[in-house]
């Protein structure tokens, strides 16, 4: 009995580490559309709670937490003028990414699960060249995909994605 006692308080001492929100930079007030660590750094897309084709803004932010070096765009924006979406087909899985651009970069969020792989992070890209892969620690908050990116506005990228 004590054994189990002793497990089980390990396990409730342990629950709280295990349940913590991954880092971000949207506020209280914000949803969280996609967000996670990538070392120093975090990687997130906020959005109002309220988006919609017609209404709500949507905003890129990067840098270490709570400090954001990126806004993209600023001020944050209507998903439809803000971002560009799209899904991905794997075998044994798929993806999403939502691409937000300035001038020559482009900064693509990004998840996707194949068969013995998952990936999440962003992606940056100067005229279409990858400068930068920043992967996820951990596990990501991510809301990316066709039910969302439909909900809020946000067209459809004719442009490909491959997951580096």
């Amino acid at each position: 009995m004590k054994k189990i006692a002793g497990i089980l308080a390990i396990s409730l001492a342990a629950a709280p580490v295990a349940l913590h929100a991954a880092a971000s930079h949207c506020a209280a007030q914000e949803k969280t559309v996609f967000s996670c660590s990538v070392g120093a750094k975090t990687v997130s897309v906020c959005a109002s709670k309220e988006v919609a084709p017609t209404a709500g803004f949507i905003q890129y932010r990067f840098g270490p937490e709570g400090h954001p070096e990126i806004n993209l765009p600023d001020p944050a924006a209507h998903p439809a003028s803000a971002a560009k979406g799209g899904t991905l087909t794997y075998s044994g899985g798929g993806g999403a990414f939502l691409r937000f651009s300035k001038g020559e970069y482009n900064y693509v969020v990004y998840t996707g699960i194949g068969k013995g792989w998952k990936k999440d992070g962003v992606a940056v890209d100067k005229g279409g060249k990858l400068v930068v892969n920043f992967r996820c620690k951990g596990v990501p908050i991510s809301e990316l995909g066709p039910d969302f990116f439909q909900g809020a506005g946000i067209p459809q990228d004719e442009r490909d994605f491959d997951i580096p």
